[in-house]
């Protein structure tokens, strides 16, 4: 079967169910201010976001979390995600064929240049998708062009890419910040140096990024390639934006506050909510569409090999409970391995139930019923039922004071920021954490899928159960047919948390808070779109 994108907008059956975000427009939508001002005295002034964290880089086919933020104003993607009528539609693509989710055939505008004045053309592309195939590159942006057979050039705006099976997730996952285009200059960088630098075509261009301080974005006054979706066509209106990292709350809450060094912060802390709604702060909320925070469980471990003991962690945890004291419960309670904004969602909360009684009896039957002075169990060999775990948080310690009381210990053993992908990864780890944010439910192979994917569950090749949860998830991504596909991705969920190859927990909220100063950041599913955002007297 093939489908041709032309005149009409192509829909992308696997988003039509796509729950309606939050907050479709936020900075005050219909205020005042935007009632009154006209778009040709919007242009102008800098303004200040506050980050909790250094993102590690600028190029987010590299490093984690920055695509929400500073590269989706570098970058610009072949397609657009319009989470108003969940299709796919132009951007840095004009248009473009699909045959049987196999091959797809791109043409390219033909005005598009990058910030170093080199034009987009299909050999630069091509480079791109090559780019994301090397080691160091981000498993998010990796898994995209994982499968790829051929990539042709056969004319200088036109660029084929052909898999060597269907890949029905290959347009959604287009539209995200992970496969934004760069120049042919930065795809062959080397990845350590992709991350201090990067040259797109988006609406801004990278003028400072110094480490733990602060990262310098400029208007690009050529621009003039915007999604429709936008409205309007030309530069962005702000002339520079400043991301500044401080990380205590207490003081990026002041700072933006008063309003003078910071008008926005991002990823806001739910206690602090409020206190920035009492100080005048505008908030919105915008629900993660894909799988929220998710635990990943290493069934290669010696202790997670059992699955009777992956379901007792899975039973252990009171989820109601972590999200009131994590978030004041503006998180939602997972329901499944796919956040209820993810079009494919099914409800799979029967495996999820707090019980633990039965996750006792389940750890007895597993050998683990002797519990140690310390009130750790241990098994018929001596060895103590202690669990590591990569982060320590106030979220993680939740959990391992939920686990203490069956008598499991949850080391919380973080490391280096700069380490952290590799390591989550590399098996170490006895279980790890995880989320994922594009709309599609091919999320769920990227993650744990074996023959392609990350495997983030380690999946051994004698775990029957293992290896066909695998087949769901590579199946999945070859069904064009919304009601096959739907079937098998249900399978396969249920398989995820009924067997605890993965430990759902919340599905996040995203929450930012800004000056009624600030005006139209929009975001698109939780990615932070500054092209129309601008800033009023009062």
């Amino acid at each position: 079967m093939s489908t041709t994108h032309g005149p009409r907008r192509w829909r992308l059956a696997a988003v039509a169910a796509l729950v309606t975000l939050l907050a479709a427009a936020c900075a005050g939508g219909g205020d005042a201010a935007e009632e009154t001002v006209p778009e040709s005295e919007r242009p102008g002034g800098t303004l200040s976001i506050g980050l909790s964290a250094d993102p590690n880089g600028v190029d987010a086919a590299v490093v984690n979390q920055v695509w929400r933020t500073v590269a989706r104003a570098l970058t610009d993607s072949l397609v657009f995600f319009n989470p108003e009528t969940q299709e796919i539609e132009p951007w840095l693509a004009t248009d473009w064929t699909v045959e049987d989710a196999r091959v797809y055939t791109f043409t390219l505008r033909d005005d598009v240049t990058f910030h170093d004045g080199t034009k987009l053309t299909s050999e630069v592309v091509k480079k791109n998708f090559e780019s994301l195939a090397r080691p160091g590159i981000h498993s998010s942006a990796k898994t995209i062009v994982e499968g790829i057979k051929e990539i042709r050039t056969p004319a200088e705006n036109v660029v084929e890419v052909e898999f060597e099976k269907p890949n029905a997730a290959f347009l959604v996952s287009l539209s995200r910040a992970h496969a934004g285009i760069v120049s042919a200059k930065t795809a062959e960088l080397p990845v350590e140096e992709r991350q201090k630098s990067i040259d797109g075509s988006g609406p801004f261009s990278l003028e400072e990024y110094t480490p733990n301080q602060r990262i310098v974005l400029k208007k690009r006054a050529d621009y003039d390639w915007a999604p429709e979706y936008f409205g309007r066509s030309g530069p962005a209106y702000l002339d520079e934006v400043v991301y500044k990292i401080i990380p205590e709350d207490s003081v990026r809450n002041g700072a933006v506050i008063a309003g003078d060094e910071l008008q926005f912060i991002y990823w806001v802390n739910a206690k602090y909510v409020s206190q920035l709604e009492g100080a005048g702060l505008t908030i919105t909320e915008t629900v993660n569409p894909a799988t929220g925070t998710e635990w990943p469980v290493n069934t290669s471990s010696p202790f997670l090999q059992d699955v009777r003991v992956r379901q007792a962690l899975q039973h252990g945890i009171d989820r109601e409970e972590f999200t009131k004291l994590v978030s004041g419960g503006y998180d939602k309670v997972a329901k499944g391995p796919l956040s209820e904004a993810n079009p494919y969602f099914s409800d799979q909360s029967e495996y999820l139930a707090y019980d633990p009684e039965l996750s006792k009896k389940l750890l007895d039957e597993a050998g683990w019923s002797e519990v140690g002075a310390d009130g750790i169990r241990v098994n018929a060999d001596g060895e103590r039922l202690s669990l590591r775990f990569p982060r320590d948080g106030a979220a993680e310690q939740v959990v391992q004071a939920q686990w203490k009381e069956l008598g499991i210990e949850l080391v919380l053993d973080p490391p280096l920021d700069a380490e952290a992908n590799e390591k989550l990864l590399s098996g170490e780890y006895d279980i790890a954490y995880w989320y994922h944010s594009t709309p599609d439910p091919d999320v769920l192979r990227a993650n744990y899928g074996v023959a392609t994917g990350s495997d983030r569950s380690f999946i051994a090749e004698d775990d029957k159960a293992g290896q066909q949860l695998d087949a769901l998830l590579q199946e999945q991504n070859t069904l064009t047919d919304k009601a096959e596909r739907q079937a098998v991705v249900d399978e396969a969920s249920q398989l995820l948390v009924e067997d605890a190859y993965v430990l759902p927990i919340v599905n996040d909220t995203d929450i930012w808070a800004f000056q009624p100063t600030v005006h139209d950041i929009q975001p698109v599913g939780l990615d932070q779109y500054l092209y129309n955002a601008w800033l009023s007297e009062k």
